[in-house]
């Protein structure tokens, strides 16, 4: 038996055994993935002899957006490791953003949902539902989790992260990373890095942010899924930073990602990201010079298809021995982690777990993270929860009947999701509920205006479900607008205003001028400017896209079923104009005068209104209260090295039982590099009955005190830090050098 074949030996010796086994030829086709390759078979019956044909020295990797045959799968599989020389199974690769992007598989709440869940074990089990359903699907590597940070929410990609805070994608990530490869399912976090502030909120923009912002804000989360969780493969981003593009920048895809952070897997490039090193960024004049500037950068494999990986690159390598090393150095990473994953053991789907995929288990997980995802923003005279008996409702608006999933969803997923509409029918029956979209999500229509007009004033109360439309088409946002279905949010579909469509806005004035108490529903990808819209309403739920479960969801919680518990993983600006609105930003980012104006009083810094966001990260309310006391910090001064026990009591004092998330935020005081007014460092969901107390613990080492220096480097100065925990504040002090 070769050597390569032998599980019983260790990794790196079975991939030196491969290696020198292979023609570059049969290296070359490592580093490249051909998309949907079933499409290989132009529709005729399944055959070793075309596949030898098209593919003689193997495959790479695969992925397919679409339903794609686990059986017919298994049989590719099977031609590659028993039809060609060396063996050498294919890798597999899909989308897991918020589920699988399969139309059998469990379609959970989009990313930006988890985020204000802010629950890291329920994430942890979503990941390993989501790692068996790949593994039964025969998927062995996921472009997921996104770990930008949202920081400009006109972007339309905001939906597809944790939020605009670096701790709480790194937590959740991790999680999730952690979760999906103990399932046998490679990980690749991206966009590698700072894709997500982009110049104007538009989608493959420059970024503009020094290198120290970079390592202090952007990078965290991506160290934390290499460090701790070991993801095996990263994607890099489309975009540029400080002049040179992601995927043509070795400072950023080998000094840094694997040089600083000791980076093992192997990288793989956003689909059409080398294409555009010559077509978009204008950085390299042909496919060869766009090949040879990703490989030096240090991107290992090429997708969708062949640009700069292909013949010119071949034909280079035999001439050049630097370059055929760096071929080498690509194709070792990615059998290594082919070698990792058991495929030269075990390639295939399970077919005999499909049955499994979208258990009840998985269903019910899929509502439990809806419910926890949701955020209530406004409760005016405590409008919620409703009385489910007696009370007639009018659903309104162009959300209220299909749920909207968001990106990287299947289109059979969004047909057989539960909307808003199909949930209170079945609570209230069809006597008490009166429906009407009211306007479309760009449109707006006189007749099914007035027909909504009219279901509200039959009602009680009137529920209006407004937003985005992300996936009208099912899928990656890659739709169009035929048939007037506007897509406002997802990949490519980025916002100059963040204020309501005029149509939405004027179906949302006119139901509230009936004098009929209103609930608005927010299903949409990213926060929207609520500053004046928000006022036609006593209650706002913030929904976002709450996954096949959302409308059961939503209707547990519109009638107290269970408690509102999420809270914003992002801050909600007051206008467009008040962007960028994040609140870990620097102490003077704010303004100095702190006298804010409001359009009927001038004052300063903005002479008509405040800097301050509408609904700062961290905000949420629920149907009962809580309270804080006994916050205590052990001990009082440490060494820079040194690590402080921080702990509260929370209480549940109303009279309904909650979830309660703590937040942990921690501010250097004085620094000699500027600091940030204050950033996340602990959190925790606690459940309490009413009356119920509880302590809850946190440890802050160096690496929470840290900032970055002169030198790019983490440093820890003597003085004082401050410690917030809801309305608490206490003071310890770091009193000398590491």
């Amino acid at each position: 038996m070769e050597a390569y074949k032998n599980p019983a030996l260790p990794v790196e010796e079975r991939v030196d055994d491969l290696l020198s086994r292979m023609t570059l030829e049969e290296k070359l086709v490592q580093i490249r993935l051909t998309p949907q390759i079933d499409e290989q078979l132009e529709g005729q019956p399944f055959s070793t002899e075309r596949l030898a044909a098209v593919w003689p020295h193997g495959l790479g990797g695969t992925y397919s957006p679409r339903d794609f045959d686990p059986r017919l799968l298994n049989r590719f599989q099977r031609y590659f490791l028993e039809e060609t020389r060396l063996g050498i199974p294919l890798l597999m690769m899909g989308e897991s953003l918020h589920g699988v992007m399969s139309p059998q598989a469990t379609v959970f709440p989009q990313a930006i949902g988890l985020g204000a869940t802010f629950n890291v074990p329920l994430i942890a089990e979503m990941a390993a539902h989501i790692g068996r359903e790949a593994r039964a699907l025969g998927i062995r590597q996921t472009y997921a989790p996104n770990l930008d940070l949202s920081r400009d929410p006109r972007w339309g990609r905001t939906e597809e992260n944790y939020g605009e805070d670096p701790y709480l994608p790194a937590r959740l990530g991790c999680a999730y990373i952690s979760a999906l490869q103990g399932a046998g399912v490679a990980c690749s976090p991206k966009h590698y890095v700072a894709h997500g502030s982009p110049e104007g909120g538009i989608n493959l923009a420059p970024v503009h942010c020094g290198e120290r912002e970079l390592r202090d804000t952007m990078l965290p989360p991506f160290a934390a899924a290499v460090q701790e969780a070991g993801a095996l493969s990263i994607m890099p981003a489309y975009s540029e930073w400080d002049g040179i593009p992601l995927h043509a920048s070795r400072f950023l895809m080998t000094d840094l990602l694997r040089g600083g952070l000791g980076f093992q897997g192997f990288t793989v490039s956003d689909f059409g990201a080398i294409t555009m090193l010559h077509s978009f960024h204008k950085v390299a004049p042909d496919a060869l010079s766009a090949g040879r500037m990703a490989l030096a950068a240090g991107l290992d494999m090429e997708a969708p298809n062949v640009f700069g990986f292909g013949p010119e690159l071949l034909e280079a390598a035999r001439q050049e021995p630097l370059l055929h090393e760096q071929i080498d150095q690509a194709v070792r990473r990615i059998l290594r982690v082919k070698f990792l994953l058991g495929l030269f053991e075990e390639p295939y789907a399970q077919v005999d777990q499909l049955p499994q995929l979208r258990s009840a288990a998985a269903l019910d997980l899929s509502r439990q993270l809806a419910r926890e995802s949701i955020v209530l923003l406004k409760n005016e005279q405590n409008l919620l929860p409703l009385a489910e008996a007696g009370t007639k409702v009018a659903l309104l608006g162009p959300n209220a009947r299909q749920m909207q999933l968001g990106d990287y969803t299947h289109r059979a997923a969004s047909e057989r999701a539960v909307g808003l509409y199909d949930a209170l029918l079945s609570r209230i029956g069809s006597e008490r509920l009166f429906y009407a979209p009211g306007c479309s999500i760009a449109g707006s229509d006189p007749q099914a205006l007035d027909a909504a007009i009219q279901a509200a004033q039959q009602a009680d109360v009137a529920i209006v479900a407004l937003g985005d439309n992300s996936n009208y088409h099912g899928g990656i946002g890659w739709g169009d607008d035929s048939g007037g279905h506007v897509v406002t949010c997802g990949e490519g579909f980025d916002l100059h205003d963040l204020r309501l469509p005029p149509a939405q806005s004027q179906l949302l004035e006119a139901v509230a001028a009936t004098g009929k108490p209103v609930v608005l529903v927010m299903v949409s990808g990213r926060p929207y400017d609520l500053s004046e819209s928000g006022l036609f309403a006593r209650a706002i739920l913030q929904a976002w896209y709450p996954g096949e479960q959302g409308g059961h969801a939503l209707c547990d919680l519109l009638f107290g079923e269970e408690s509102p518990s999420g809270r914003l993983p992002i801050s909600f600006p007051r206008s467009t104009g008040h962007i960028p609105s994040f609140y870990n930003h620097k102490i003077s980012a704010r303004g100095y005068y702190h006298k804010p104006g409001s359009p009927d009083k001038a004052g300063r810094d903005y002479v008509f209104a405040s800097p301050q966001p509408l609904y700062p990260f961290g905000f949420g309310l629920s149907y009962t209260s809580f309270s804080y006391s006994g916050l205590l910090i052990t001990p009082q001064e440490i060494q820079a090295d040194g690590q402080v026990e921080v702990s509260v009591t929370v209480k549940n004092s109303g009279a309904r039982a909650g979830k309660e998330t703590v937040l942990l935020f921690l501010t250097d005081c004085y620094s000699r590099i500027t600091p940030v007014a204050r950033q996340l460092r602990g959190f925790c969901k606690v459940s309490l009955q009413p009356g119920e107390s509880r302590r809850v613990s946190f440890s802050l080492s160096c690496k929470d005190l840290a900032f970055i220096n002169e030198q790019m480097k983490p440093e820890v100065e003597p003085g004082s830090f401050k410690v917030s925990i809801g309305p608490l504040e206490e003071t310890f002090q770091v009193s000398g050098p590491a």
